[in-house]
């Protein structure tokens, strides 16, 4: 079994765009690189003084939204990793130096 990672930027948008990020043997492999999309947004875009909601209200409006498939065609994101989810409590993470 393959596990697929998207990213998609402006989710739910008319002008969303999809890449494909990466195919990965294990579902552990796929959530590592995920949660790196997200913690490489979320580090590049703090500034010293940055609040957790500002930085998470950020992600959600410019970031790429990470989305892991398993190539069954059945599975549309695998239980595990939910984007806005880990955002958030990375987000709390970054702002108080814990990258």
């Amino acid at each position: 079994m393959t596990y697929l990672v998207e990213g998609v930027v402006n989710y739910l948008k008319p002008d969303s765009e999809v890449r494909r990020i990466g195919e990965f043997k294990t579902v552990e492999e796929a959530i590592t690189t995920a949660q790196k999309i997200v913690d490489e947004f979320l580090s590049s875009s703090f500034k010293p003084g940055m609040d957790a909601k500002s930085l998470f209200s950020l992600y959600k409006r410019q970031g790429e939204y990470p989305f892991i498939f398993c190539d069954d065609a059945k599975t549309v994101n695998v239980p595990g990793f939910e984007h806005s989810h880990y955002a958030k409590d990375r987000a709390v993470e970054v702002c108080n130096g814990k990258k």
